[in-house]
């Protein structure tokens, strides 16, 4: 089970808190799938919640398919379905290749197995695509800075005109679904997000008298910041959210004790400004596609 943290200073309800939590734990498979989950009982009793807090965030979760509650054997988290193959030989190793990734089996074993390497099986064009435009060009540049290829990024809406038949299309697995669904039978892979516990490794926790501020143009970003620096026990008036792509947006972030800011945004800040620049995707799934397009760059 991850580790959590909950703030009782912050508007923020404890139990969005812990909904958001639990929802990165997934996405960063620190909570595996098909991991059982705290009872009800025992959480809220770690928490020093009321059980119905607890309570009425699983079921939160799984009305939205984070997570599957089976009467008598408790909450467990519920495996992502990937979209079925669309029914060639090249989309089925590549689902097969995909899951055995997943499943944590290493690439060099599947490329001996199967007798092609996991680039042949895999789309030669990245593109990534989400609800949220600002999100996906953050999650491109992180891919593109780890692998110094080029990675397009789009909205659901505009990802249709950008797709060609070599495309990979990568997603958040929270929108998986319904990305799929609106772009048809497409290669399509998940981008595993880091957990809060990865995104906080190695960083200090400031003193609670400090000015935080947390630039992004991500409107998701600036959301999951603040959710999580809530969590954290910072009250509202110790953060600042600031974006990019509105007027006067440097206002205010020189007199912060502490500037964070997405890859993209930190580029933009002034000089005299060193933020920590946070990351959100997970080092070992940019190591992978590292590794595939070396071989691309080498064959």
């Amino acid at each position: 089970m991850i580790r959590l943290w909950l703030s009782r200073r912050t508007p923020i309800p404890v139990r969005e808190q812990l909904s958001a939590q639990l929802i990165l734990g997934i996405l960063s498979r620190r909570l595996a799938p098909g991991e059982r989950l705290p009872s009800v009982r025992d959480l809220a009793r770690k928490l020093k919640l009321h059980p119905n807090t607890v309570s009425a965030t699983y079921k939160d979760l799984a009305a939205r398919g984070w997570v599957v509650q089976k009467r008598g054997s408790g909450v467990f988290v519920r495996e992502m379905q990937m979209p079925k193959s669309d029914g060639t030989l090249d989309a089925f190793v590549r689902s097969c290749l995909e899951e055995g990734l997943a499943r944590g089996f290493p690439p060099e074993e599947l490329q001996r197995v199967f007798g092609r390497t996991a680039l042949e099986a895999r789309a030669q064009r990245l593109l990534v695509v989400d609800p949220d435009t600002e999100l996906a060009r953050v999650l491109a540049t992180e891919i593109h800075d780890a692998t110094m290829t080029t990675v397009d990024h789009s909205n659901v809406e505009d990802a249709p005109r950008l797709l060609t038949p070599d495309t990979c299309v990568l997603v958040n697995a929270r929108h998986a679904p319904a990305i799929h669904q609106a772009l048809g039978a497409v290669s399509l892979r998940t981008i595993p997000l880091k957990s809060m516990e990865d995104v906080l490794l190695g960083q200090t926790r400031p003193p609670d008298d400090v000015l935080i501020g947390v630039v992004s143009h991500s409107p998701s970003i600036l959301h999951w910041a603040s959710t999580l620096l809530s969590a954290l026990g910072f009250p509202p008036d110790s953060v600042i959210e600031r974006n990019p792509g509105q007027p006067r947006w440097r206002d205010g972030l020189a007199a912060c004790d502490l500037v964070a800011a997405d890859v993209v945004a930190a580029a933009l800040l002034p000089p005299n400004i060193r933020p920590i620049v946070f990351r959100l995707v997970t080092g070992a799934f940019l190591a992978e596609l590292r590794d595939a397009v070396t071989v691309q760059k080498v064959s």
